[in-house]
């Protein structure tokens, strides 16, 4: 189970007022990144969210610029093998932590979140080859 779906999982433990104190550490993190060790892991878990939600939005724009079929599918299983990739991509290059350590959320959230800007990115361009691009801005987070 990796991070994320822990730190799900225990939000979903906590009761309504747990919830509350829980965001206002997240605001209160995203304040200052550079605190500590756990303002760093958290501020690098939000700009990783924030990365994927680009990331689907794009995904989610060329596959409806393509007709049902065989490119849907073909974009699809591509980006099931990415998500395969970069996950393990990731892994490895965290080192031999062992997913441990308090420096490892930091370096594995970042390691995602850079490939999926780059992901994103490539998306973008493959969107302006399909439907033509009104302007030649790069994805942002």
């Amino acid at each position: 189970m990796n991070a994320r779906h822990l730190f799900a999982c225990a939000l979903l433990a906590l009761s309504g007022s747990a919830i509350a104190q829980t965001q206002g550490l997240l605001q209160e993190s995203l304040k200052d990144c550079d605190k500590n060790q756990l303002t760093m892991n958290v501020c690098a878990s939000y700009r990783f969210d924030l990365a994927d939600k680009v990331l689907n939005e794009q995904y989610k724009q060329n596959l409806a610029a393509l007709k049902e079929g065989p490119a849907q599918t073909r974009l699809r299983e591509a980006q099931r093998a990415w998500i395969t990739f970069r996950d393990k991509d990731c892994l490895a290059d965290t080192g031999p932590r062992e997913e441990s350590g308090s420096i490892w959320p930091l370096l594995h959230f970042s390691c995602l979140e850079k490939h999926t800007v780059r992901r994103a990115e490539d998306l973008k361009v493959q969107a302006c080859g399909m439907q033509g691009c009104a302007n030649d801005a790069p994805v942002s987070k």
